[in-house]
């Protein structure tokens, strides 16, 4: 499995860009940076998006590429994730008042995405991957997945505060790789982190606590890049050698 980091920061800034992760070629993982970090041909290649939540900084490049390759491929683009999160991008975003409605453009029959809906904690194959979407615990309906192969495992927790399913699913998987997970704000934020449903590298410490399934690598994500030493010095005291700071422009093979 191949994964490419366009984007893992909690916040846009001048060389900072929100999280989207690019899966095999083909895969978008949370669409934060799909539009500003890829060419048109590698636009192209994008078959699928899967949505963690419909928080802007998860969504809001699916209405660039969706613009862009209007003319330029000729397949559909799947917008991947759980009924409820595809309601709400369906009636805020691409309802013609906020962007054109290319579930149904250029045609009905022939649009350039297509909302598919797939249940929770259930294995779902997507080309040469299976994806599971697993709830976790943020301010809207937000779901992490567990993304597999024949060789890896690795866990997306995507926004959460404190959360068990996941963890529950985590412990049960095989090959478990790598696990991405987020981390927002600094411990002196915490009221702010609980209050939106993000953690901080106190949370985070406590989120570690209940993985018991080998040794996988930890990258930490969303961090918010205005508080950036804060959150690294903080996560340091962890004293876990396995925890990572995710940077953008990384590539992984699990």
């Amino acid at each position: 499995m191949k994964i490419r980091i366009l984007g893992c920061y909690g916040a846009e800034l001048s060389g900072f860009n929100t999280v989207s992760f690019l899966i095999n070629d083909a895969i978008i993982l949370d669409a934060g940076a799909i539009t500003s970090t890829l060419n048109l041909s590698e636009q192209a290649k994008i078959t699928d998006i899967l949505v963690s939540h419909s928080h802007l900084d998860h969504i809001k490049d699916i209405p660039f590429i969706a613009a862009n390759m209007v003319g330029i491929t000729h397949h559909t683009i799947n917008i991947i994730s759980a009924e409820a999160i595809l309601t709400y991008i369906k009636a805020h975003l691409f309802n013609d008042a906020i962007w054109p409605d290319f579930a149904m453009l250029p045609t009905p029959d022939a649009p350039i995405i297509k909302f598919q809906r797939v249940p929770t904690n259930q294995d779902i194959p997507l080309h040469d991957i299976t994806i599971r979407a697993v709830r976790v615990n943020h301010l809207v309906d937000a779901v992490g997945y567990i993304i597999k192969d024949k060789m890896s495992t690795i866990v997306y927790t995507g926004d959460t505060g404190p959360t068990e399913e996941i963890w529950e699913e985590t412990n049960r998987e095989k090959n478990l790789k790598a696990i991405f997970i987020e981390t927002s704000f600094p411990n002196r934020m915490k009221k702010l982190a609980d209050d939106s449903g993000h953690l901080t590298p106190s949370g985070l410490a406590g989120e570690l606590k209940k993985i018991h399934n080998g040794s996988p690598d930890i990258f930490i994500l969303h961090t918010k890049p205005q508080h950036l030493p804060e959150i690294k010095e903080e996560i340091g005291h962890i004293g876990n050698p396995r925890v990572h700071l995710l940077n953008q422009g990384e590539s992984f093979q699990f």
